[in-house]
């Protein structure tokens, strides 16, 4: 025989003054407002860098240095102001045309007056290379195109040559040592050259380019 099946017993009634409710994190929904505040800080941002921008003069090829730098060369780009860099605004490009460059100047960079100038080896001059120990160049700054004046320290020694700033003065790694390119007559090229294998040279400002 088969028994009857009791039907299933209904789950109790809920109270009618009770009701589920979800229950709500105080700190996720800070999290939440948070999240939105900062993503519009974020979009503000990243909308005035890209609003705000300037022109600048920028190497449109690479210029090794002694060449002149033609039009071709060169090119007016737009970068963001916020920009950390040195530059020259774009409607300055002409002035660059037609410089030496006294410096290798690869694409893409920001050429600035002080990279150009006259021909930085003219017929009848050679370049040399100095080493200069701390307090034997002036703390003032020295550009290309500076009248110098080579002066020996060794004992005994009066050799005094002039020459002319070929580039602006360079720490070498250690940054204490200065390396510095000059202009001399190629009939002091080799006395200039002996006195730097000596690190006894130093160097006197006579001149502002």
């Amino acid at each position: 025989m088969h028994r009857p099946q009791r039907p299933p017993t209904p789950a109790p009634a809920r109270p009618d003054g009770v009701q589920l409710r979800a229950q709500r994190s105080p700190r996720l929904i800070a999290l939440g407002v948070l999240l939105v505040v900062l993503g519009g800080i974020a979009a503000a941002s990243l909308y005035a860098a890209n609003t705000h921008h300037r022109s600048v003069v920028a190497m449109a090829a690479d210029v090794t240095r002694g060449q002149v730098i033609g039009r071709e060369s060169l090119t007016v780009v737009e970068v963001p102001e916020t920009l950390a860099t040195q530059a020259l605004d774009g409607e300055r490009i002409d002035e660059m045309v037609g410089q030496h460059a006294l410096t290798d100047l690869p694409a893409g960079a920001f050429p600035l007056p002080g990279h150009v100038g006259d021909d930085p080896l003219p017929d009848g001059q050679g370049l040399v290379g100095l080493k200069l120990m701390p307090g034997r160049l002036p703390a003032s700054e020295v550009v290309p195109g500076t009248e110098l004046l080579v002066v020996s320290l060794a004992e005994a020694d009066t050799t005094a040559v002039e020459a002319t700033a070929a580039s602006s003065p360079v720490f070498l790694d250690d940054g204490v040592t200065v390396a510095l390119d000059i202009r001399v007559a190629d009939a002091d090229a080799a006395t200039v050259a002996r006195l730097a294998a000596t690190d006894l040279v130093a160097v006197v400002v006579t001149g502002v380019a």
